[in-house]
């Protein structure tokens, strides 16, 4: 069991919220996955206490830090969007001159990947179909956050398909020739985003399987560094695109994961609830949202080449069989 030494400056900021630890040598320290410096402090070890991301310099100007700055931003705008402990994890504070960007509560709970991973392996289907029912309630929850009532503009969604395309040719992911077709379909796609209008609501930003966790039967979101305004499909097509990744990934079929993604959205639709206008511009354009979900899995070195070509194909599918949907 690794311990912060008592002497260590953070210990001294720590101390004001956990108070003193149980052993001389100082608190639990625990490393968190993470794509940066993130850890669990405690005064037991016992998988409560606090949980702290830090900068990676001590002047936050890289990409990383100032993305950090952001979510300790968000988390103090929480409260005027309706967001409450009961949804995210409570803000406890910062200390930048120790290098800690922001300090949650811990919520010391599985996250959807867990039951996303016991599903595609065959088990847990039932319980897997509550968590994406949880947390397409959540989602509408957010959806539903007052907000300035702004039309949502379909140049976003074109721009990062254009960055992606890009990417996935550097990566030689793709062919020249892949490349031309995936613009002629990115054309194709323009005039179908703009036929479905909606306005903007408060977007998660990051709606990934790691990002909700699910403590005592109820769906919370992490990872705020992204909440934004815009379309509420980044966050719908993200999810049902890490989805098809959820099994794809385990060596299944893609369309195993079709009761999730069924589960998903009608529990969305109810949730809101939706009328028939949202629901058919849902299911017309999450097929190219979905497409970007997959394309931007894709970039990811740490799968298999196979695979992530295998993604690649599954992208095209969704952008080809898509525009065929009334």
């Amino acid at each position: 069991m690794t311990r912060l030494p008592a002497h260590h400056p953070l210990s001294q900021v720590l101390r004001s919220y956990l108070g003193e630890p149980d052993q001389t040598d100082g608190f639990v320290l625990e490393r968190l996955r993470a794509s940066r410096p993130v850890f669990r402090f405690s005064a037991s070890g016992d998988g409560t206490g606090l949980v702290g991301k830090f900068y990676v310099d001590q002047v936050p100007t890289n990409s990383q830090d100032r993305s950090l700055a952001q979510e300790y931003r968000n988390y103090l705008a929480a409260p005027d969007w309706g967001l409450g402990a009961g949804v995210i994890p409570r803000l406890v504070g910062h200390a930048p001159g120790v290098r800690l960007g922001l300090l949650l509560e811990a919520v010391p709970a599985p996250d959807l990947d867990h039951f996303l991973a016991a599903a595609a392996q065959g088990e847990g289907l039932e319980t897997c179909l509550s968590k994406v029912t949880k947390l397409a309630e959540l989602l509408a929850f957010f959806h539903s956050r007052p907000m300035p009532r702004q039309p949502v503009s379909p140049q976003p969604a074109l721009r990062y398909f254009h960055k992606l395309k890009g990417q996935l040719r550097a990566l030689e992911l793709i062919s020249p020739e892949e490349k031309g077709l995936l613009a002629e379909e990115g054309r194709a796609w323009e005039a179908r985003l703009a036929a479905f209008p909606d306005h903007q609501i408060l977007l998660h930003g990051d709606a990934t399987p790691t990002n909700f966790l699910f403590p005592d039967g109820r769906a919370l979101a992490v990872d705020l560094e992204r909440l934004r305004a815009g379309d509420r499909l980044f966050d719908l097509s993200w999810v049902t695109g890490e989805f098809r990744h959820a099994w794809g990934w385990r060596g299944r079929d893609f369309t195993e994961s079709e009761a999730a993604i069924q589960s998903f959205f009608r529990a969305y639709l109810e949730a809101l609830p939706a009328d028939g206008a949202l629901a058919r511009r849902i299911f017309s354009l999450n097929p190219f949202y979905m497409a970007l979900a997959k394309l931007r899995i894709a970039r990811n070195s740490y799968l298999s080449w196979e695979y992530r070509r295998a993604l690649v194909e599954e992208a095209w599918r969704c952008l080809t069989y898509g525009r065929r949907m009334t």
